[in-house]
């Protein structure tokens, strides 16, 4: 309740808390205005758990004497009630573009680190009116990973709490997409059930996250309405795909978890207080910068802190513990169940766990024993484990105190190796496949080339973290994106929508496709295309559909298939001679002969799209199945070709503009 005075008896959650003057608030209280106050969103409640708020400003009377602390993360906030992760979200221009949906593509970059945010815009977002109660359908297969969202955002700043219909929807979603009728889909979202029920089938995925994100304080009614999302998903996957292992999650991502998932960006370690074990011995090793000490911890105390600290005991793990949702399936069931069962071969069965520490020191205890005392805890690698052990119960595990968990307790200076301890450490975070090619002498060519190319950022393979994604260069050319469209314009359309990581991973494929004769100025020919066929779709789908013409109606319900964009890329491609008017030996040799940077390179193509969108739906077919019938993407392609080279004569004005633009260098 931003700006407003609160009773002391009022019982309202109080979500964007500040006081009536920031600008009284004395330093000896809560800091000058525009430092930072820890809160947690609050109620009044239970004098017994409650806590005073800091002294009030001089003169001011207390906004709220006495508060109860939910089951909700921490925030940070500023005085003035500014959040910080509300800030940067807003700093985020080209998520503008995306209006409610905004805030949902950045909690995914949040929680994952995805970089190429526009190309999973692209293909996630649904568009329609009746999009069966769902604003995002993402699907990645490479990471085992579903994600169904649903937004809300607010200009109102006095919010107690987002609607909960809103999650209640997710319920209606996720049994549409699991096992509702196809023939009653709307496109966008018959695409969509199509790929995700696909890819459980093949047994491609292992988590499904139900998510309501918005920019209001938590809840316990939207809680209760994604509780029940959980339960019916969970039933849909166990009815209809019998043999599939995934866990099904809900989180509610308001300001409290968006904060702390911001955080844990800025933070590698949340946990800073000085903790102390028994141990039974162990061993240290060092490094240059790094040292550790390898051991052994009583399972026990493994609960404690996580009963203490929760989810900031994770802070530099990419996910939480997921939690025992498919008892009889799932990797965390069986954790319990040698815990509790035979406590005393858990050592031997299980991987143990990391944790990065700011110290460490061994010492001896007054009766003898070895005492571990460490400074600052984060579980790197281990979430699972620690989470399993965690929710045991003394009736589940009597013999916890004597389960003993292998465990490293490491320590490091220099942040370049802390951050690659934590990528390779991380085991639910796979080491991405584009991390092994960072120092190929391709990709190593490339980003020497990529010097010289205006407006353009190319890593080359070389990732940066979750904080790098959030604050992202407005000029990056993402690993993923730049694959895909190098294999899509060499007319691999099924590799370059649903298998990128081979390309990464098999040294033939990747010689292909990134192979000596690929320059900067290729990639930046392909990859505009890329983002010019985007750029159409999100043009077209801004258009209300009443006010859509009979022709843009068609090229939409197009771009609403899965893996359309990538298809009419290779169209494209398979058209090239046509539109250059001259035989191509080689794709991989064409540029532009201007050294555009991609935005203005993404400009050039647009008479070839548009000319191109008039023939979409001779590739409607090829996006059944999400481009997986080799056999039917090869007819639809050449349907398309046949199109274009009956047209051309008609098109030869526009064609030739467009040839004079390109040029073939070998």
């Amino acid at each position: 309740m931003r700006g407003e005075a609160i009773a002391a008896d009022d019982s309202r959650a109080c979500g964007d808390l500040k006081w009536i003057n920031p600008s009284a608030v004395s330093e000896g209280d809560a800091g000058t205005p525009g430092t930072r106050l820890q809160y947690h969103p609050l109620r009044i409640a239970e004098p017994e758990v409650s806590r005073p708020f800091p002294s009030d400003p001089p003169g001011l009377k207390p906004l709220i004497t006495r508060c109860v602390l939910p089951e909700i993360y921490d925030r940070t906030m500023e005085v003035s009630g500014k959040s910080k992760v509300l800030a940067k979200f807003e700093a985020r221009t080209d998520l503008q573009a995306y209006g409610p949906n905004a805030l949902l593509l950045f909690a995914l970059q949040l929680r994952w680190g995805i970089t190429d945010i526009e190309g999973v815009a692209a293909v996630a977002l649904t568009d329609s009116s009746n999009d069966k109660k769902c604003d995002l359908v993402y699907v990645d297969r490479a990471n085992g990973r579903v994600v169904v969202g649903q937004g809300y955002f607010s200009e109102k700043s006095d919010l107690v709490a987002a609607p909960s219909n809103k999650a209640s929807d997710l319920n209606t979603a996720v049994t549409w997409l699991l096992s509702g009728p196809l023939e009653g889909f709307p496109e966008v979202l018959r695409s969509a059930a199509e790929e995700v029920r696909d890819a459980i089938e093949n047994d491609e995925i292992r988590e499904f996250h139900i998510w309501y994100v918005h920019n209001a304080p938590e809840s316990e009614n939207v809680k209760q309405e994604l509780h029940q999302a959980v339960a019916t998903a969970d039933s849909l996957i166990r009815n209809h795909f019998k043999t599939a292992q995934i866990e099904v999650t809900a989180m509610e991502v308001g300001l409290g978890e968006l904060e702390r998932l911001y955080e844990r960006t800025e933070a590698t370690i949340a946990v800073t207080d000085e903790l102390s074990v028994v141990v039974s011995g162990g061993f240290e090793t060092a490094g240059e910068h790094w040292s550790a000490y390898t051991t052994a911890v009583p399972g026990s105390w493994l609960r404690e802190q996580w009963g203490k600290y929760k989810g900031d005991l994770m802070s530099p793990n990419v996910r939480d513990y997921l939690g025992i949702v498919r008892a009889e399936r799932n990797i965390n069931n069986g954790i319990k169940t040698t815990a509790s069962s035979t406590p005393d071969r858990f050592w031997i069965y299980n991987n143990g766990i990391t944790v990065l520490v700011n110290d460490f020191e061994i010492a001896t205890g007054p009766d003898g024993e070895s005492v571990l005392t460490i400074s600052g805890a984060g579980i790197v690698n281990g979430a699972q484990t620690t989470g399993a052990l965690a929710t045991l119960s003394d009736a589940d595990a009597p013999g916890i105190a004597e389960t003993r968990v292998l465990t490293r307790f490491v320590k490091c200076e220099d942040p370049e190796v802390l951050g690659d301890i934590i990528k390779f450490n991380n085991t639910q975070n796979k080491v991405e496949a584009a991390d092994f090619r960072s120092k190929d002498e391709v990709q190593e060519r490339l980003r020497k080339e990529f010097d010289d190319v205006p407006g353009a950022d190319y890593r080359g393979a070389r990732r940066g973290g979750i904080k790098d994604a959030i604050e992202r260069s407005a000029n990056r050319l993402p690993d993923s994106a730049v694959a895909q469209a190098l294999a899509a314009f060499q007319l691999a359309p099924n590799l370059a929508y649903n298998e990128t990581r081979r390309i990464w991973e098999e040294n033939g494929i990747y010689s292909r496709y990134f192979s000596e004769r690929v320059t900067a100025r290729h990639v930046v020919f392909v990859f505009s295309l890329l983002r010019a066929l985007e750029a159409a779709k999100k043009r077209i789908g801004e258009i209300p559909e009443a006010d859509r013409t009979e022709a843009q109606g068609r090229h939409m319900q197009f771009f609403r298939r899965r893996g359309s964009i990538i298809m009419m890329l290779a169209a494209i491609s398979g058209s090239v001679e046509v539109f250059l008017d001259k035989p191509v030996a080689d794709r991989s040799s064409l540029r532009f002969k201007e050294n555009a940077s991609p935005a203005k390179a993404s400009a050039l193509w647009q008479p070839i799209v548009d000319a191109a969108l008039s023939f979409s739906s001779q590739l409607i077919d090829a996006t059944d199945l999400g481009l997986k019938n080799a056999e039917v993407v090869k007819n639809a392609g050449q349907n398309f070709q046949g199109m274009i080279e009956a047209t051309a004569d008609a098109n030869r004005e526009r064609y030739n503009g467009f040839s004079e633009l390109v040029e073939s260098v070998t």
